[in-house]
């Protein structure tokens, strides 16, 4: 096994060379008109979110408002993604020690990641869940052109029951503490895009279904009316185990930054929605 994971979505998710890509992400912070059009509201308060995971034309610009948020003293990020394809763990860590993008290596937190693995008897390091995942991996150019120096835990997820959610949940809110205790500025991450392929007006309802529990930070209740509803919300899972972190370490408040979806960047029949939220303590 090599050290370091090499990119697998660059090209088709974001650029691959570094000129381009700073050229694009500066289009989704500052010039996009579904961006933050520049606007920097870093919180002391925030300690996670949710942000979108397509191609960086259509979700970018609503990512950008998350990571306008943040701040270069945050140096943890516990990133939450979601397995697209089937295989692997269904809690899923990093067996590699870093993670490359066309901006260079991001080291994973091994001290971190064991902790969670001794907590959480399912959580194992696994590649296949990994390797050719993207959800984790588009947030990373974001958050280095943030934060620049940092190190992550990156967790993939699949196949878990609301229980398992809970259990996650309370071991990640137990390392958000120990290093809080430790003057380590620590942020949950939930990767997540919302409903799929429906008219823009079916999406803009059914994604209000999904907002509302996670706006009122009641991971339970997303559960409930995905189940209910049948939403095609695919990060489910992290969401809902940010969510689970975030309440047990005194979230306060969520707040909605963008809400939007891929017929705003180009007219089509069907479309995604996206939205960026931060949840603050």
């Amino acid at each position: 096994m090599d050290l370091i994971r090499p990119p697998a979505v660059a090209v088709s998710f974001y650029p691959s060379d570094t000129g381009e890509l700073n050229r694009l992400l500066d289009e989704c912070f500052a010039s996009s008109p579904l961006g933050p059009k520049g606007t920097r509201s870093s919180s002391p308060a925030l300690l996670g979110g949710m942000v979108p995971h397509a191609g960086y034309i259509y979700s970018g610009p609503c990512a950008a408002h998350l990571y306008a948020c943040l701040d270069s003293s945050m140096q943890l990020v516990i990133l939450l993604g979601v397995t697209h394809r089937s295989g692997g763990a269904k809690a899923a860590l990093s067996p590699w020690n870093a993670w490359r993008t066309p901006f260079g290596d991001v080291p994973v937190n091994q001290q971190a990641s064991e902790l969670l693995q001794t907590r959480v008897r399912f959580l194992k390091k696994d590649d296949l869940a990994h390797t050719y995942e993207h959800s984790i991996e588009v947030q990373m150019p974001f958050l280095q052109r943030v934060l620049g120096n940092f190190t992550f835990v990156p967790i993939s997820l699949s196949r878990l029951a609301l229980e398992e959610c809970i259990e996650l949940g309370a071991a990640i809110a137990e390392l958000y503490e120990v290093e809080t205790r430790a003057n380590v500025r620590t942020i949950i991450l939930a990767s997540s895009d919302l409903n799929h392929y429906l008219s823009p007006g079916e999406i803009d309802k059914l994604d209000r279904l999904a907002l509302e529990p996670i706006l009122a930070l009641d991971p339970s209740g997303l559960w409930e009316v995905v189940e209910a509803e049948t939403l095609s919300m695919c990060g489910v899972l992290p969401t809902a185990v940010m969510l689970f972190a975030a309440n047990a370490v005194g979230a306060k408040q969520a707040r909605l930054l963008k809400h939007c979806h891929s017929g705003d960047v180009s007219p089509m029949s069907e479309v995604v929605g996206y939205a960026s939220v931060a949840v603050d303590c």
